[in-house]
């Protein structure tokens, strides 16, 4: 795992060898804010000296190497955060732990709306990026409310701007100004 991953400046540089039997794909990361990442860049290579085609791009599958980069880097941060910290300089990513707003939101224990959006934006963005695809109906068993409820609270999510939409078509987004003070202040 910490073989593939290396650090650049402010840059996290994740490398993949051997993608479909010739090809060396990295993918560089920056910090959005101290809780999030996204991909900024993605370099394809040739391990050998073949030319590279439109048709073997294509059979690249560049969300799914997204996410398994993605989960990769967040086991570093939780199985060696001093290592991932000296390197990064970020000591809030991946420190929320998600389990216990999970909690708060499935028994209701939410003292106003304000902490109940906040929490449900970490939640969101958290379970996001592994269920790509019924999000809704598996956050409603995750935190025991019905799909429309969660098809409501995430429209909510966007439209108070508790979260910002960074691409239209992609579900996620980044968290806005007073969902990163709320953050902080825990």
């Amino acid at each position: 795992m910490k073989n593939n991953i290396k650090f650049n400046n402010s840059k996290i540089l994740y490398t993949f060898t051997g993608i479909n039997g010739k090809y060396i794909v990295e993918l560089a990361y920056d910090f959005i804010n101290e809780y999030q990442l996204q991909n900024t860049s993605i370099e394809i290579s040739s391990s050998s000296n073949n030319a590279i085609s439109s048709i073997d791009i294509r059979k690249l599958n560049i969300y799914s190497l997204n996410k398994k980069a993605q989960k990769q880097i967040y086991n570093l941060a939780d199985v060696d955060s001093n290592y991932f910290i000296s390197n990064t300089g970020n000591k809030n990513f991946n420190k929320i732990n998600v389990n216990r707003f999970v909690k708060n939101i499935n028994t209701r224990n939410t003292s106003h709306r304000n902490e109940l959006m906040c929490q449900y934006a970490y939640v969101y963005d958290f379970y996001i990026k592994s269920n790509h695809n019924n999000y809704s109906l598996f956050l409603a068993k995750k935190l025991n409310y019905s799909e429309n409820y969660i098809k409501n609270l995430t429209k909510e999510l966007f439209e108070k701007k508790y979260l910002l939409k960074n691409t239209t078509g992609v579900p996620g987004g980044v968290f806005s100004k007073k969902t990163l003070k709320y953050f902080n202040s825990l």
